[in-house]
């Protein structure tokens, strides 16, 4: 039976479609001016590896955290966690295979996957230097997909009788639990402080996927009042919750979801549109349009902002930080990664170095913006950019 584990990715089924086309499209957005467009303040920072060629980040907190998997001297794949300038690995498992970092916290715990011996994944929560197995989730293979401030880590876990995608587990002080669904599969994609969790759950004969919010350990079923699917994405500290809905006779769309009313954000005059994130202040950030012309786009009580228009800059949007500034990829002469804020835009640079492209994948909240860049001689490097907090 396949199993849709990725090694060093986390398991988000509803961002591998929006990642999919952002790697499609990523080239296809046209060249724009670059007269909006101002110097980022700093070069990047360089964030090394654990000896070997590359190093790729997977998640980063608004406290400076950045965590990924890197090659080793070896040649083996660690965990790592990095924060101004310095730079960890987050070992293995005893006697074990590769691990990789799905997420962090603020307080800088860390969780992720590691392979054992005989190859089997297992969950992991890194703190105060020790990478303890979650053991009480059992299973023939675990997927980590968050980490929350409290120490709460959820993920997908597969039996020999669970679907292709498994079923969604939270974890907390030693005492794991499914989450309840459709009967068929669930997926658990993001968890906030209080512990809510944004996911999806299908059902038991494979034909309904739904997105789903879990309080209290209760499912909360996100029924669009139109579409075929629904898959839930994020939620933030509010509860509210973006994902994507299969619209009928148009493509898939970002909705909002928020105390029980399900709200189609549109898709610019187009027929696709794909969120990155949502913040607490309620801003969706992500892309819209047509399949073959996405552009950059923040949605805000009932409002698009298409951020071409507003800076004269189009490109793809990647991640968006609490200021609602969004993080993504542009053609200013060749693609370089940029930050939609205010109605400027800050250039970070090229991305591309020869046939090896690079990529921003996050923002903070102090300005941090993280994603790789290829290095002479080695592979692709995590790199992070300051452009301060604004």
């Amino acid at each position: 039976m396949e199993r849709h584990i990725l090694e060093g990715e986390k398991m988000r089924p509803s961002r591998f479609l929006t990642t999919a086309v952002i790697a499609t499209l990523a080239v296809a957005a046209g060249p724009t001016t670059a007269a909006h467009a101002t110097t980022a303040p700093t070069t990047p920072q360089d964030v090394g590896t654990l000896g070997g060629a590359w190093s790729n980040p997977t998640a980063l907190s608004d406290s400076g955290y950045l965590v990924g998997s890197s090659e080793t001297t070896s040649g083996a794949t660690h965990a790592f966690r990095w924060r101004n300038g310095h730079l960890t690995d987050l070992g293995t498992l005893p006697g074990g295979g590769p691990s990789y970092a799905a997420d962090v916290n603020e307080r800088g715990d860390v969780a992720g996957t590691a392979f054992t011996a005989a190859g089997t994944a297992r969950p992991f929560l890194w703190r105060r230097g020790v990478l303890r197995d979650l053991t009480a989730v059992t299973g023939d293979g675990i997927s980590v997909t968050g980490l929350n401030d409290h120490g709460r880590v959820i993920g997908t876990r597969y039996t020999a009788t669970s679907g292709q995608y498994g079923q969604a587990f939270v974890w907390r002080d030693g005492v794991a639990t499914d989450l309840p669904g459709l009967g068929g599969d669930t997926l658990a994609d993001d968890i906030n402080s209080r512990g809510d969790i944004a996911g999806s759950t299908i059902s038991a004969d494979g034909a309904e996927t739904e997105a789903a919010l879990w309080r209290d350990g209760r499912l909360i079923r996100l029924t669009p009042p139109v579409g075929i699917a629904s898959i839930g994405v994020d939620v933030n500290e509010r509860g509210q919750v973006v994902g994507t809905v299969r619209v009928p006779d148009s493509g898939w769309h970002a909705f909002l979801w928020e105390n029980g009313v399900f709200t189609d954000l549109g898709a610019l005059g187009g027929t696709e549109s794909y969120p990155v994130g949502i913040n607490d202040r309620g801003q969706v950030g992500g892309n819209a349009g047509d399949n073959s012309n996405l552009r950059a786009v923040r949605w805000h009580r009932g409002t698009a902002t298409d951020l071409a228009a507003l800076s004269g800059v189009s490109g793809l949007a990647t991640a968006m930080n609490a200021a609602g500034n969004v993080a993504g990829v542009a053609d200013l002469g060749g693609r370089h990664g940029v930050v939609w804020r205010g109605a400027g835009v800050v250039d970070l640079g090229p991305l591309d170095r020869g046939a090896t492209g690079g990529s921003v994948q996050f923002i903070n909240d102090r300005g941090l913006v993280a994603g790789t860049l290829a290095v002479t001689g080695e592979g692709a490097h995590a790199v992070v950019w300051d452009i301060g907090r604004r």
